[in-house]
C-alpha cells in the first residue's frame, strides 16, 4: 500500500503524500522532538520538511524508501535549527522536555533528568542512532538508510553508544540493566 501511495505522491497526488504523512506523523515528530527539546520546534521542523519532501519526492529513487527518505530530510531539518541556534550563542529551549519528566519529588524525575543527560553527551551521531532506535523502534537497515552509513556500522556504533550510556549513568549511580 504504501509504494503505491509513493507512487502516486510522485505524480503530484497532494492526497497520497498526506496519506502517508499521517502514517508517519506522531514519529516524524516524537523523533525531532528528542532531537530538538521542544514542541514548537519539533514542530516547526516537521512542518518544514513535509512540504519540502512533497516538492521533492521526485527525486526519490526507490519507492519502498520513502520512509527513510522522509525521516533524512526531517533530520537535515533538525540539524539545521541546531546549526542555527549554535551560531545565535542561544540555547534550545528544553521547557516542554521537561514538562514529561515525572514529579520533581520523584525517583523518576532524577532518573529522566540524568538518562537526558547522559544522551546528549554522546555526539550527534551516536544520538541520531540511539534515537532512531530506541524511541523510533527503527531496525539497523533502516537507520542506516536514513543517515546513509552501513547498517553494520550502525549496529556497531549503537552498541557502542549504548554502552558509553551504561557507563554514564553507572558513574552517576543509575542501575542499568
Amino acid at each position: 500500500m504504501e509504494t503505491g501511495l509513493v507512487l502516486k505522491a510522485r505524480n503530484g497526488d497532494a492526497d497520497a503524500f498526506a496519506a502517508l504523512y499521517s502514517q508517519f506523523s506522531s514519529d516524524l515528530y516524537r523523533f525531532a522532538f528528542y532531537m530538538l527539546g521542544n514542541r514548537e520546534d519539533a514542530r516547526d521542523c516537521v512542518q518544514d520538511a513535509c512540504p519540502l519532501a512533497f516538492a521533492n519526492i521526485s527525486s526519490l529513487q526507490k519507492a519502498g524508501a520513502f520512509k527513510s527518505w522522509l525521516f533524512k530530510i526531517l533530520s537535515n531539518c533538525c540539524k539545521a535549527k541546531l546549526t542555527r541556534a549554535a551560531e545565535k550563542g542561544a540555547p534550545l529551549p528544553l521547557d516542554d522536555f521537561y514538562e514529561l519528566i515525572p514529579d520533581e519529588n520523584s525517583a523518576g524525575f532524577i532518573l529522566s533528568l540524568e538518562l537526558r543527560e547522559a544522551v546528549f553527551s554522546l555526539s550527534e551521531e551516536e544520538r541520531n542512532i540511539v534515537l532512531l532506535s530506541v524511541v523510533g523502534g527503527y531496525k539497523s537497515h533502516e537507520i542506516s538508510e536514513i543517515l546513509g552509513l552501513g547498517a553494520s556500522t550502525v549496529r556497531s556504533k549503537l552498541s557502542r553508544s549504548l554502552t558509553k550510556l551504561r557507563v554514564i549513568l553507572s558513574d552517576k549511580g543509575v542501575a542499568t540493566t
